[in-house]
């Protein structure tokens, strides 16, 4: 995690959490970013995860945050913990890109981290608020801590064997409240 003057920027595997006026810049491909943010206690917390569940992994040492069920079921305790309610929590979900060419945008890391996302959140009694999944592009996420705006720049990729292209960025949606 790189942090500079109120700014953060979440490498994968990464959650951070503030009641702080912060934005936290990440960038997302097959990897998920879910964010949690409650207006009254100015407070909000964001993870960037690679893989849908840890299976064993917690057993072989590495790090559960990077995994969508061990991120989740964290995030929910923490906004638990700080007097978060769940009716009152935003909860937003993006990423899940097909980004290599032996996927599709029906199959693939991307759709598996979504799904597992989407049915744990759901499990725990939260509602997703706002969602940007699938597709096969990058997406430069930003979320501010001072409101729980995410604002959302997609980037199209052409990939193949030898080369990956960026060719258009362009901003493509403001998520607030």
């Amino acid at each position: 995690m790189y942090c500079s003057l109120g700014r953060v920027y979440l490498k994968p595997g990464e959650i951070f959490f503030s009641d702080r006026h912060t934005v936290i810049n990440t960038v997302l491909g097959s990897c998920v970013s879910i964010t949690m943010y409650v207006p009254r206690l100015k407070a909000g917390i964001i993870s960037h995860c690679i893989l849908p569940t840890a299976l064993g992994a917690i057993k072989r040492g590495e790090d559960a945050m990077k995994y969508v069920d061990c991120a989740v079921l964290y995030m929910h305790k923490k906004m638990s913990g700080c007097g978060a309610e769940k009716r009152e929590t935003e909860v937003k979900l993006f990423g899940g890109s097909a980004m290599f060419s032996v996927e599709s945008e029906t199959s693939g890391i991307g759709v598996k981290n979504v799904s597992a996302a989407e049915s744990l959140l759901r499990s725990l009694g939260y509602c997703i608020m706002k969602s940007d999944t699938g597709g096969s592009y990058t997406r430069n996420l930003s979320f501010s801590l001072a409101n729980g705006i995410v604002n959302i720049k997609r980037t199209t990729v052409f990939q193949d064997e030898t080369s990956v292209c960026s060719i258009r960025g362009r901003l493509l949606a403001i998520f607030p409240e």
